[in-house]
């Protein structure tokens, strides 16, 4: 399934980030969720790409706690992104296609491939924003 979804360049990679460490930490959603402290829908709301939730800074200064990192620098990139909302189209593999039994626990399976990312203009970040101010009323 092919979707296109408008975010911070910089969300986007965290979701990302924290769904690999996670994995690697051999840590499922539920597990992360109980470790947090928040309800075991959480995580899988952050880490779909079609649902607008998205990790605050605390939370991710809680996620490193949890994940038992040396530093935030294991969260963050090296350097900042020049984008700051882009469009993303992504191919969703269907859980079908991903056979589990292939990987060994630890293993990030991924579950999308990136198709396009396009920044965003300052006009259309102006008309995103209109529209998330709108929706919020």
């Amino acid at each position: 399934m092919i979707i296109e979804i408008i975010i911070s360049e910089l969300d986007f990679y965290l979701i990302e980030r924290v769904r690999e460490l996670r994995l690697k930490s051999n840590l499922s959603q539920v597990m992360l969720a109980h470790k947090l402290g928040v309800s075991e829908g959480y995580i899988g709301n952050i880490e779909n790409p079609k649902q607008p939730a998205k990790y605050n800074i605390r939370m991710l200064s809680r996620i490193a706690i949890a994940l038992e990192l040396e530093s935030y620098v294991d969260l963050f990139p090296s350097k900042p992104f020049s984008n700051d909302l882009v469009k993303i189209k992504i191919n969703l593999f269907d859980k079908g296609e991903i056979k589990k039994e292939e990987y060994q626990q630890g293993d990030v399976i991924e579950r999308f491939k990136k198709l396009s990312i396009t920044p965003l203009s300052e006009k259309e970040i102006l008309e995103y924003d209109k529209r998330r101010i709108k929706n919020k009323s």
